[in-house]
């Protein structure tokens, strides 16, 4: 895809700081305000470590456990996840390169495809998307804390809370320095326990047989699991590439989230499904436990351990995405001030009322609901990743006008009716493919439960967009961003 420079590129030069790492500052001021290039820093190598430690943290097991919970072997279970964790690493990835290319966070840039109020109800998606994340991850954090016998549960939970919310308070930089370490200590800890696994002789032969053992229907539940999985980090992977500088190339920014994204959440899925493999009828974290403590004795416990940090700071990064979200959709109904204060407020109103929940809900909570919670969160997702991306890539080609978006009465309109008419007809035609406990679509049905909800949506809600938007007059709007966003660098709000 040729890469197209924007308004904000045009303006601003090659920047040495995009070769410097991420420096550890006070409490971030920023939020939905836009990133002038004095400010951009960081280095490609964080988006990889930034989404390797994100996605290989705890709550990752039980995607990789449905598999072998759904009577797949782990041989075609390794396959159905590798599937599944490319379908969904590519539209992830490529939402990474939004963030410098814009200097704003993700969800804020929905209001050119939907329009300024028309956004209201993904916005709403997206929170419960980062609240429920919380309450899973504080809530996993109390059970595996109880299972290596480090005190009640109800305790490290309130640990994970504050942590999470120290971290999300701190921002930006806190939360890519936090998750650049731990991924180092992963990397060593998973590298001995695959290794280690792989030559053991631990793992029953049965498991790892290719003939007679395939079933379409479960391989299937596999694939859509890891793929909406996967895809649920899109609401805000810009978030965390939005400081870098404005002529990052796509392509780079895009390989280097894919390669730690891609390969955290496959290889921690994979402990999972090993870990439910050789301890079938052991909770998930203590399967684990003991398979590591296979290789050698104390690993497992290294492992949880390390798993239970990077969930801390990933909860922290949902706390943070979660903030940004609310602030956004504040603007929509009265505009904002962005400041530290009102930063503050909404992460405390993210991080207390997710870790009050968890602290009620039982601890094999995520057993039992986990898959159901991921494919409804596919449905409502596909669409809308579909949708911003093509604009962002076909439609509009990356070119954007920063003011525009937060003027009330702009060129993007309050609603947009391509971008809601391609998302509703996308979701309709996807009920029909869909698969859940307490809903049975008919074509999903005819195929013995197969769920193709997910990959009916994407395609369909792209392609309507993309068909709307042939009478949209862009070359109108790309004429009105040279002098809408005049000297936006000049007049940027300066740091607190």
């Amino acid at each position: 895809m040729a890469e197209t420079t924007t308004s904000t590129q045009r303006r601003v030069p090659s920047q040495a700081g995009s070769d410097a790492a991420a420096p550890i500052r006070g409490i971030e001021s920023r939020s939905i305000d836009y990133v002038p290039a004095s400010e951009r820093h960081g280095r490609l190598s964080d988006q990889a470590t930034i989404w390797f430690a994100g996605s290989a943290q705890l709550l990752s097991l039980s995607t990789g456990a449905i598999g072998i919970w759904s009577g797949l072997n782990l041989f075609w279970t390794l396959i159905a996840l590798a599937l599944g964790t490319v379908l969904g690493t590519i539209p992830v990835a490529a939402h990474a390169s939004q963030g410098p290319h814009l200097g704003l966070p993700q969800m804020v840039q929905s209001r050119p495809q939907f329009g300024r109020y028309g956004s209201m109800f993904i916005w709403a998606v997206a929170v419960l998307v980062y609240w429920g994340y919380v309450v899973f991850g504080v809530n996993t954090m109390g059970a595996t804390a109880h299972q290596l016998g480090m005190g009640p549960g109800w305790l490290w939970m309130v640990i994970l809370g504050i942590v999470a919310t120290v971290f999300a308070v701190y921002g930006y930089d806190w939360l890519h320095v936090g998750q650049r370490i731990v991924t180092v200590l992963l990397v060593v800890a998973l590298l001995i326990f695959t290794v280690g696994a792989a030559v053991g002789g631990h793992i029953p032969a049965a498991q790892l047989r290719a003939s007679g053992t395939f079933n379409l229907t479960n391989f299937l539940v596999v694939v859509s699991a890891a793929a909406v999985y996967q895809l649920s980090w899109a609401f805000f992977v810009s978030d965390y590439s939005r400081y870098m500088p404005a002529n990052t190339s796509h392509r780079s920014i895009i390989a280097y989230t894919a390669l730690g994204a891609g390969i955290g959440v496959y290889w921690m899925e994979a402990l999972g499904a090993i870990a439910a493999a050789v301890f079938p009828k052991a909770g998930l974290t203590g399967a684990l436990k003991d398979a590591s403590d296979q290789v050698f004795g104390g690993l497992g416990a290294t492992v949880l351990i390390l798993g239970g940090i990077s969930l801390a700071i990933f909860t922290g990064m949902c706390v943070y995405g979660g903030s940004l979200t609310l602030i956004s959709a504040a603007d929509s109904i009265r505009r904002v001030a962005p400041s530290k204060v009102i930063r503050v407020v909404t992460i405390l109103l993210i991080a207390v009322t997710a870790s009050v929940v968890a602290l009620f809900i039982p601890d094999d909570f995520l057993n039992g609901t986990f898959y159901t919670v991921l494919a409804v969160l596919g449905y409502l997702m596909a669409p809308w990743t579909a949708v911003n991306l093509v604009d962002y890539f076909l439609v509009r080609k990356n070119r954007y006008s920063v003011r525009e978006i937060f003027n009330p009465v702009g060129i993007y309109g309050r609603w947009n009716w391509r971008g809601l008419t391609a998302y509703w007809i996308a979701f309709v035609v996807m009920i029909p493919f869909m698969y859940l406990s307490f809903f049975h679509g008919f074509i999903a049905a005819a195929l013995n439960g197969v769920d193709l909800a997910f990959f009916v949506g994407i395609p369909v809600a792209g392609a309507l967009y993309w068909l709307l938007c042939r009478s949209l007059d862009v070359e109108r709007e790309w004429a009105m961003i040279p002098e809408a966003d005049r000297d936006l660098d000049a007049v940027a709000r300066p740091l607190e």
